[in-house]
């Protein structure tokens, strides 16, 4: 016969306190080395870029650089050439229009979007 039937005594039940301070001891520990709901993660700041310093209206060097070097690239945009003369580029757009005007370099890109021009090839039969 069930011992339940016959009036035994039943198990006390768990306390409402919570867990058995013992128990509880090793559990945090084993939470830790396992990586377990610990600390929430922080966000990374990110990479910073460093502040690019521009000009912002002609000078001499820079023109003669323009007028001398800018002719011999293969790839001009107004990228390379604010990034190869530190000029801004409002001034880079300016300074592909004066050279195509002066007709030292040749525009290859057909759309406003993407202005791509290369050096004039001067042919060896003239």
């Amino acid at each position: 016969i069930n011992a339940e039937y016959m009036g035994a005594p039943k198990k006390a039940p768990p306390k409402k306190g919570g867990k058995d301070p013992k128990a509880q001891g090793k559990k945090s520990s084993k939470d830790s080395s396992s990586g377990g709901k610990g600390k929430k993660k922080k966000w990374s700041k990110g990479k910073v870029r460093e502040k690019l310093n521009n000009a912002v209206m002609w000078d001499q060097a820079t023109r003669d650089k323009l007028i001398s070097e800018v002719p011999k690239y293969k790839v001009i945009t107004p990228a390379v050439l604010s990034d190869r003369l530190k000029i801004n580029g409002s001034l880079a757009r300016e300074a592909l229009k004066f050279l195509e005007k002066k007709r030292m370099v040749k525009r290859v890109g057909l759309t406003n979007s993407c202005k791509l021009y290369t050096r004039v090839v001067k042919d060896a039969a003239h």
